[in-house]
């Protein structure tokens, strides 16, 4: 496991380090100067394939709060209607700016695990075709390299298609 360098770190990006660690998961901190807001940039950023790179999307009960966090290939986008099947409610993604509040981080810093509430997690069957998958950690500068098998071990989320056709 790379341990984490002496850095001062935004308090998301610690929480979620300090989660890794008592885990056990081995990962890979990569900080940038530019930030990544985007699955495009993340992958440029990377020089790694666009579908390896992991959003974290916050997704909302249309007529009430249940909250759901739903981790897309990069290259994919979400298909409401098979979502919706799937978590047996109508959803919608969440305003932008509710995301902090719902999930404890802003828009593009947003997780795949860690997030402050206990989240029902939907993972895009496409990330399990990746051995190592590259995420947000706590910060759209800061980007982290794990396992797709840890991925789902540490969020205890559902692998499905949602994908949009």
């Amino acid at each position: 496991m790379k341990k984490r360098e002496e850095m001062n770190y935004p308090g998301g990006t610690t929480r979620l380090l300090d989660l890794l660690e008592k885990s056990g998961v081995d990962y890979e901190l990569r900080s940038f100067e530019a930030p990544a807001h985007h699955a495009k940039q993340a992958a440029a950023l990377l020089n790694c394939p666009l579908g390896a790179v992991v959003k974290s999307l916050a997704f909302q009960e249309t007529h009430g709060e249940k909250v759901f966090l739903v981790l897309v290939s990069g290259s994919n986008r979400v298909d409401l209607e098979i979502l919706t099947k799937i978590v047996g409610l109508e959803v919608k993604p969440a305003h932008p700016k509710d995301v902090q509040t719902l999930t404890d981080y802003a828009v593009g810093a947003v997780p795949p695990f860690g997030v402050k509430r206990d989240i029902q997690t939907i993972i895009d069957a496409d990330l399990m075709t990746y051995d190592h998958l590259w995420a947000a950690a706590g910060s759209a500068n800061i980007l982290i390299r794990i396992t797709s098998s840890d991925l789902q071990k540490l969020n205890g989320g559902q692998v499905k298609t949602i994908r949009l056709k």
